[in-house]
């Protein structure tokens, strides 16, 4: 009886285990399940190496990012970014920081394209600025709310992944400018949102935030 009974369950955790292995199978292939040409490979850099200008960027509240965007889908495309900013979890303004579409001078040329964003929190504003290999944006200003000015920072969505595979049909997220999500305990949380997994256009009604910013990228042809 006993033996019958071991082996009972030896069958039922064979089935189980087999059912987990092909729903992870199905969940792997659904992750992937666009076509190759059009996935990128998205590398991000925060800060710089030089530990003085670090530690001058750190004193004067500016992220810099350095973004490295590959796949053959990237060649020959155009480009936009925008920031969107949200109040009390609504979309109330989207501006755009780089749009240079009417130009093939701008276009990519290669399969690889890179460029530094660069964001500066002072105590009443948020600064951007965009630098590529032969383009610059304009230096853009938002202000901050006055309450929270000294709590807003700059923070991305890969969370020291080595990539993060995208479709370039569809319209991304570099980085969040945001005040932090308060827990209950009174501590303030920053990565535990931008590293949900979410939708950050969720992340005011989600997490309580009353203001922030997301900045976008988008290829076009």
């Amino acid at each position: 009886m006993m033996k019958k009974l071991l082996g009972l369950i030896v069958f039922v955790t064979s089935i189980i285990n087999a059912q987990t292995a092909q729903n992870s199978e199905l969940n792997s292939s659904q992750k992937f399940d666009i076509p190759i040409e059009d996935q990128i490979k998205i590398e991000l850099e925060m800060g710089v190496e030089n530990e003085d200008l670090q530690t001058l960027f750190d004193f004067e509240n500016i992220a810099h990012s350095s973004f490295k965007i590959t796949g053959p889908a990237v060649e020959n495309k155009a480009f936009v970014i925008t920031l969107k900013e949200f109040k009390n979890g609504e979309l109330v303004q989207k501006e755009t920081l780089f749009d240079e579409r009417g130009s093939d001078f701008f276009k990519t040329d290669s399969t690889v394209m890179s460029f530094k964003l660069l964001t500066k929190l002072d105590d009443n504003n948020l600064k951007t600025w965009i630098r590529g290999n032969k383009f610059g944006s304009k230096k853009s200003y938002f202000g901050l709310e006055e309450k929270n000015k000294a709590r807003y920072a700059t923070k991305d969505f890969i969370g020291g992944k080595d990539f993060l595979i995208e479709d370039i049909k569809q319209p991304f997220y570099l980085l969040a400018i945001m005040t932090p999500y308060i827990t209950e305990s009174g501590v303030g949380q920053y990565c535990q949102v931008a590293y949900s997994g979410m939708d950050p256009e969720n992340f005011g009604k989600k997490f309580d935030i009353p203001h922030y910013f997301l900045i976008q990228m988008e290829f076009m042809e």
